[in-house]
């Protein structure tokens, strides 16, 4: 278990600074971006990039969760997966970017958007690849070729970017920009795959292919619903709204997703020891479990509380004063961190246990709830309408998540391993709001979090065991044995 919760901390930690560095970038972006463009151009290059999403999440027919599951169990198939898999998953691209192309004209967008929509489309068989090639590297663990990636390809785009933005070039000539980005990224993935990996030998075998496309057909579908669902307020918004109201609200749901790194990478090293820990019938499974949602609602609910508290001075230092509408938003869009980051730890834990079946139908459920309640809503309330809908639908999914974990005989106390974190977040976030009508938020964000952690040991909030197990996890592995009996 201690050599687990190592290799699991030492990816998250590599992983995490990969993606932090692509959502600081694209942070950093979204500043220039609102600053210089205002929000009519925000709101262009944000819809342009979650129509990519989408189609990458439903080109991919969910390989990517597919090829980490079956390559951790069996390392030696990697190039038979990832090059089978490659030939459906480029296929499937295709046939949808087509279709998309010949939509596009018929949605009534802008011109900019429009010609944006255009060339976002070059990006998906690279953007696709790309999520395929990504995989190989969590189930091998040697996520820190996706960090040297992701640094590289996320400085130059940045550079270029801020290079345009200053001579006065348009959203269409970013959007160039980010389709090279992807290029060049797929490119390294496959050089670092080749050289430190294995060989892909691309000899199709049509055969396992029809094999796989019977296996994979649950991810599938819960790729195509991963799609709609990924930004499906920002589809509406773009419809049923204008480019300003959705300026305003990607403003503010940049500042509420870039923290989902933390989930996103945390739960994608936890995941394949899960399937690993399940396929062996190791005792340990529900300790992963309650130990993930135990330090993911530790950290979610200070922030949470956090953007609550800091949501004004946050929107008006980053956007500036004409983003001022935002920040109601901001604060809405906050209520869905926690839930969101504990979604993360449930889809895989059904997923592990081969019950993908009951996550496919938890997002079936919510799909549907979240495109009618999202268009009466957004159609009502603008950019706000959205902010609500995002965080009823993601406690809608916890809610069924929880209902299919328990129908399945797998218990979670939410109460039991929250309370004491959802009080010291409390706590924090209120002493947080009353400093922010006195000083800076530079010095709010370091007093907060010095707040929070003198509450949570008050508090008690972590076990004997769990502080046992971090100095394990951070001491350098030849220091002690490996001691396998933890909880």
């Amino acid at each position: 278990m201690e050599q687990q919760s190592r290799q699991i901390f030492k990816n998250t930690l590599v992983l995490g600074i990969a993606d932090l560095v692509t959502r600081l970038g694209g942070m950093v972006l979204s500043f220039f971006i609102g600053r210089l463009l205002g929000a009519d151009g925000l709101g262009v290059y944000s819809t342009a990039v979650a129509y990519y999403a989408l189609l990458i999440l439903a080109g991919s027919m969910g390989a990517e969760n597919f090829l980490i599951r079956e390559i951790a169990r069996n390392l030696t198939e990697t190039s038979r997966y990832v090059v089978n898999t490659s030939l459906i998953s480029v296929t499937a691209s295709v046939l949808i970017a087509l279709a998309f192309f010949f939509v596009l004209p018929y949605l009534g967008y802008s011109d900019d958007l429009t010609l944006g929509m255009y060339l976002i489309i070059l990006a998906t068989v690279p953007g696709m690849l790309s999520a395929l090639q990504n995989a190989v590297f969590v189930a091998h663990q040697r996520v820190e070729f996706v960090m040297y990636t992701r640094v590289v390809a996320t400085t130059i785009t940045i550079g270029l970017d801020y290079y345009l933005l200053k001579n006065g070039y348009s959203v269409a000539n970013l959007l160039a920009v980010f389709v090279g980005g992807e290029y060049l990224t797929m490119v390294f993935f496959y050089a670092f795959i080749s050289r430190h990996i294995t060989r892909l030998h691309w000899t199709f075998d049509f055969p396992f292919v029809r094999q796989l496309l019977s296996e994979i057909k649950t991810f599938a579908a819960l790729s195509l619903l991963g799609g709609l669902m990924a930004r499906p307020e920002i589809i509406i918004l773009s419809i049923v709204q204008n480019e300003t109201e959705t300026g305003f609200y990607s403003a503010a749901i940049k500042l509420v997703l870039f923290w989902q790194f933390i989930s996103q990478i945390f739960m994608t090293n936890v995941y394949p020891v899960l399937s690993q820990a399940f396929h062996v019938g190791d005792r340990n499974f529900q300790i992963i479990q309650d130990k993930a949602i135990k330090y993911l609602l530790a950290l979610s609910l200070p922030l949470m509380a956090g953007l609550i508290a800091a949501a004004e001075p946050l929107i008006r230092l980053i956007y500036g004063s004409e983003f001022e509408p935002a920040i109601l938003g901001l604060r809405i869009l906050a209520i869905s961190i926690p839930p969101v980051f504990v979604n993360a730890v449930f889809w895989r834990v059904l997923v592990a246990r081969d019950h993908q079946n009951l996550v496919f139908q938890a997002r079936v459920i919510t799909l549907f709830f979240r495109f009618i309640g999202g268009w009466l809503l957004i159609t009502w309330g603008g950019a706000n309408g959205a902010a609500a809908i995002f965080v009823l639908g993601s406690g809608f999914d916890m809610i069924l998540f929880i209902y299919y974990l328990w129908r399945e005989d797998i218990r979670i106390n939410l109460v039991r391993l929250s309370w004491r974190f959802a009080l010291a977040s409390l706590g924090m976030g209120s002493i947080a709001w009353f400093l922010g009508q006195y000083i800076q938020v530079w010095w709010i964000v370091p007093v907060a979090a010095v707040i929070y952690t003198i509450l949570i040991v008050v508090l008690k909030a972590f076990s004997v065991d769990d502080m046992a197990l971090f100095r394990k996890v951070l001491r350098p592995a030849s220091s002690g044995a490996i001691n396998e009996h933890t909880s």
